[in-house]
């Protein structure tokens, strides 16, 4: 089960964007989300289901998929918005031995898995 995940409302602010969701009778924790918005050419395409701790994370230009990301058993979603940068971190159990997952959304787009996301630059 997660621990953390951002209220809809942070959501909504780090996408810019209304996500789709899988019933609309659901909260947001129980629901599978699909958020989709472009940044400077980038097309990122998030899908969320918030309480298996899951999301799928594509990044595409030009229809052209770059990188995709599945990851499965997280422990948080905790997103962080200061001082001109906004990254949504995603933290595993210890049990698992798997590096923090970051999404950037600005300055600009960016996602590492592992330590490079110390390397991103603001």
């Amino acid at each position: 089960m997660i621990r953390e995940y951002p209220e809809d409302y942070e959501l909504i602010a780090f996408f810019e964007a209304e996500p789709t969701v899988l019933d609309a009778g659901a909260p947001w924790i129980y629901n599978t989300l699909d958020f989709v918005t472009t940044r400077d050419g980038i097309e990122v395409q998030c899908r969320f289901s918030l309480s298996y701790g899951e999301l799928t994370t594509r990044l595409l230009v030009g229809g052209a998929e770059l990188a995709k990301f599945e990851l499965r058993d997280a422990a948080t979603f905790r997103l962080v918005m200061e001082k001109g940068r906004e990254a949504l971190y995603v933290t595993f159990p210890p049990s698992l031995l798997l590096d923090d997952f970051v999404l950037q959304m600005k300055p600009r787009v960016c996602a590492a898995w592992g330590h490079l996301w110390q390397y991103m630059v603001p």
